[in-house]
C-alpha cells in the first residue's frame, strides 16, 4: 500500500498559487467538512476548469493532448 501511495505521489507535481485570505479560510473550511484535502480539491477545481468550452476548443486547437 506505501509503495502504490509513492507511486501516485511521483505522478504529480507541485503547484503553488496566490489567492485572497478569506477564499483560503472558506476553502480549507469546507475541504475539513468534507473531509478532503485541499490537494484534492484543487485537481477537482483545475479539472473542472480545463473542461470549460472555451479551454476544450484551445485545447483542440493546439493539440495540447499531445503533451508529455
Amino acid at each position: 500500500m506505501i509503495e502504490g501511495m509513492a507511486q501516485k505521489k511521483r505522478n504529480k507535481v507541485e503547484i503553488r498559487a496566490y489567492i485572497p485570505k478569506e477564499l483560503d479560510k472558506l476553502v480549507r473550511s469546507l475541504a475539513t467538512l468534507r473531509d478532503e484535502t485541499l490537494s484534492a480539491v484543487i485537481e477537482e477545481s483545475l479539472e473542472n476548469w480545463i473542461t470549460q468550452d472555451q479551454n476544450l476548443q484551445l485545447r483542440d486547437k493546439h493539440n495540447l493532448d499531445e503533451i508529455d
